[in-house]
């Protein structure tokens, strides 16, 4: 997921997203006309103003589309239109300036085969990060975590003996993926969960330095990193769960960045070009994963956020961090040009070779935060128009457009921006079959003299907006309606999945957790504002993936921030492979995962198929749904009673007798009592399965049963 670096925030108070809905942005029915007023009055005086400017012989406030913008890096930067572009300075639909909903419609369907998923990604979930023979990757470094004598570990700038410096951008101090949720060992406990949801289709990523330790150029693959993916996809699909697989989410094997001999996707020869040194070892492994995993994988995406690990990993708190690629007005720029070299040189690669046969889709994903004009001058709808096409424009033009990167990209950054040949160029436009977007939140944005550290010489504020958790965060479902529709104007109306959304809230115990109002009403609102998209701009969202399926490590945030739909108690404790601090870090083989309420809701959405209240009641069940009589999947009764309280509860009932493996109720012998632990939709015993003294169980309502993580199916007998 996305972090956005600090801007400076002039104030402006206008509408958020939901204050009808939350307090955190309320605003009363008294206060609206009194905003009306004020905004007719600054109306009033700018007018006023402009006919004061004419009568002196001046030119108004408003630029022409063809007035020069200063705008540019090094030497006082370069002229170029205040407006250029297909909008030319037309403010963006569908909301025309002063005119952002206060409410929102939860009515209307989607179309048929719409793609409802959650997603994750491999270093915040996984864990076992030195089990399988993992290699080392640059988060491993970044956070501080013992790589000694891992493969890839022996980098230049790597741990020589722990305890492991932290690097300064990591904000929970002791915090690192080693274990994370655990889900490399407990990913049968996650298939349940998805199940009990009745979830379908499911976004994670594969790591690399699982698959080549050491990001190898050549050979094979180390076969228990195969053999772990493998098994995890056959699960899926046995669950009925489709995968969409995204092959870099930022974890490249660190055996490939130790400068100044090896400068993973920041290397560059001694002029200073973009040197693509790692493009063998990238085309080896994609080509591993499509010939290993192709055959039942449909969806591929080749990068996520590759702004994010360029940008904000050159100096603004992503890994890698370090010298000599700190300089963001520089750094990003040759990483992404190698980035960008890569993704197209895999899709070339899938397409030549696979996918006539395997029949799937590949792509990217790219993400951007919606830049709202933040008056409706020329000069602030010119400043939103750079913002959005020298991030998100940046990635998307060369493959979505013609090729190369924006023309407006160009004029503002000359020689800063390196350049394709044109037969990189050929392979790079059209090198996607969808549009993957990633968006979180929506901020205003107006001119400013200074360039800023992209060069779009504007600044952001989100007074006004909902904020969630992360300190960047700032919601308006509205802003992911006008980001669509410029997608669809900009690149001619491309096949889009929205692939990350989400929303952070703080939570300690799995009842604060569960209670997460603010995120349901975040994804009724966004989602609304998708189908209305679809229905009445004619954009063509074929997906929405929540983000993200639980709790887990927030990349330099560590574990503070909760973006998940299920809540996870890390079972926090002691990891010697952590740095100091590290007794308060995620533990391996008890965490609970518990449903929230927008779990629940999701649930209804991807079940219907159309829009539903978030202030529906009762989205989750209770405890209390336990009690009762079931039959397990060999015809076994089971019985739950639930405790007072309903924290715990017992089970007991029949099991088949020695040498069978169904009950016949005649010769079943006793099994239990067990001892159940409760929590919202989730059971857990400690003693029902010989294979696990901690066994996980979810309530489905499709089932009407318990999706447990063994693999059976309690189903309730009314």
């Amino acid at each position: 997921m996305a972090r956005e670096a600090e801007f400076s925030n002039p104030t402006l108070e206008l509408p958020g997203s939901w204050e009808d809905t939350l307090d955190s942005a309320s605003e009363s029915e008294e206060e609206r006309p009194m905003a009306r007023w004020l905004i007719l009055g600054l109306c009033l005086l700018t007018v006023l103003g402009i006919a004061v400017a004419i009568l002196l012989g001046t030119k108004g406030s408003r630029q022409s589309p063809d007035a020069a913008f200063r705008a540019g890096s090094g030497g006082g930067g370069v002229l170029m239109s205040s407006c250029s572009g297909p909008s030319r300075c037309e403010y963006p639909m569908p909301y025309p300036w002063g005119t952002w909903p206060v409410t929102y419609k939860y009515e209307g369907s989607f179309p048929d085969g719409f793609v409802w998923g959650v997603g994750t990604a491999a270093y915040q979930v996984e864990g076992g990060y030195k089990d399988g023979g993992r290699g080392a990757s640059v988060w491993d470094t970044f956070t501080g975590a013992n790589t000694v004598g891992m493969p890839g570990g022996n980098c230049s700038y790597c741990c020589k003996a722990p305890p492991c410096s932290i690097n300064p951008g990591v904000q929970d101090k002791g915090s690192t993926g080693n274990v994370a949720t655990d889900s490399y060992h407990m990913f049968p406990t996650d298939i349940a969960l998805m199940k009990a949801m009745g979830l379908k289709h499911y976004r994670f990523s594969i790591s690399w330095p699982r698959m080549f330790p050491h990001g190898e150029a050549t050979g094979d693959p180390d076969k228990r990193g195969v053999e772990w993916y493998s098994n995890f996809i056959d699960a899926l699909l046995k669950a009925k769960i489709t995968p969409y697989v995204t092959l870099y989410h930022w974890d490249l094997p660190q055996a490939l960045l130790s400068p100044p001999e090896k400068g993973g996707w920041w290397a560059r020869d001694a002029e200073g070009k973009p040197v693509n040194e790692v493009l063998p070892n990238w085309l080896h492994y994609v080509d591993t994963c499509f010939r290993l995993f192709g055959d039942r994988v449909k969806f591929w995406v080749t990068f996520n956020e590759a702004w994010t690990f360029t940008k904000l990993a050159s100096g603004a708190g992503k890994a890698p961090g370090i010298q000599p690629y700190m300089n963001p007005m520089l750094d990003p720029y040759i990483a992404g040009h190698n980035v960008l070299r890569a993704h197209a040189a895999a899709v070339d690669l899938y397409r030549r070779k696979y996918q006539a046969q395997q029949k799937g889709q590949i792509g990217i994903t790219n993400n951007f935060d919606w830049r709202e004009p933040k008056t409706n001058t020329e000069a602030d709808i010119a400043a939103a128009e750079r913002a959005i096409v020298f991030n998100l424009g940046w990635y998307s033009e060369p493959i979505f457009g013609d090729g190369d990167y924006p023309a407006e990209m160009r004029a503002a950054f000359k020689d800063t921006l390196p350049s394709f040949t044109e037969e990189e160029k050929r392979m790079l436009k059209g090198s996607a079959d969808f549009f993957g977007l990633n968006h979180y939140g929506t901020g205003w944005f107006s001119a400013s003299k200074d360039p800023g550290w992209d060069n779009s010489y504007g600044t952001v504020n989100e007074s006004g907006f909902v904020h969630g958790q992360s300190k960047w965060l700032y919601g308006a479902g509205w802003g992911l309606r006008k980001l669509l529709n410029w997608v669809k104007r900009r690149y001619n109306s491309p096949t889009i999945y929205v692939t990350e959304g989400g929303w952070s809230m703080a939570a300690i115990t799995p009842e604060q957790g569960a209670n997460d109002t603010g995120r349901v009403y975040y994804y009724a609102n966004y989602t609304s504002e998708v189908q209305r998209a679809i229905q009445e701009d004619g954009v063509d969202v074929r997906g929405y993936f929540a983000w993200s399926l639980m709790d887990n490590y927030e990349w330099e945030m560590g574990y503070k921030e909760r973006f998940g739909i299920t809540f996870v108690d890390y079972n926090f404790g002691l990891d010697p492979n952590a740095p100091l601090p590290n007794t308060a870090v995620p533990t391996p083989g008890n965490q609970l995962r518990r449903r929230k309420k927008s779990s629940c809701f999701l649930e209804m959405l991807w079940r219907n198929n159309k829009m539903t209240s978030p202030a529906a009641p009762n989205l989750c069940v209770e405890p209390l749904i336990f009690e009762g009589k079931y039959r397990d999947t060999s015809g076994c009764k089971r019985v739950i009673d639930v405790y007072i309280g309903h924290a715990t509860g017992s089970v007991s009932g029949t099991k088949p007798a020695a040498g069978k493996t169904v009950c016949d109720n005649v010769t079943d012998v006793p099994y239990g009592p067990g001892i159940l632990q409760l929590s919202g939709s989730t059971v857990i015993c400690k003693n029902c399965s010989p294979s696990s003294s901690f066994l996980q169980g979810f309530w489905s309502d499709s089932s009407l049963g318990i999706e447990w993580a063994d693999g059976s199916l309690w189903t309730k007998v009314f």
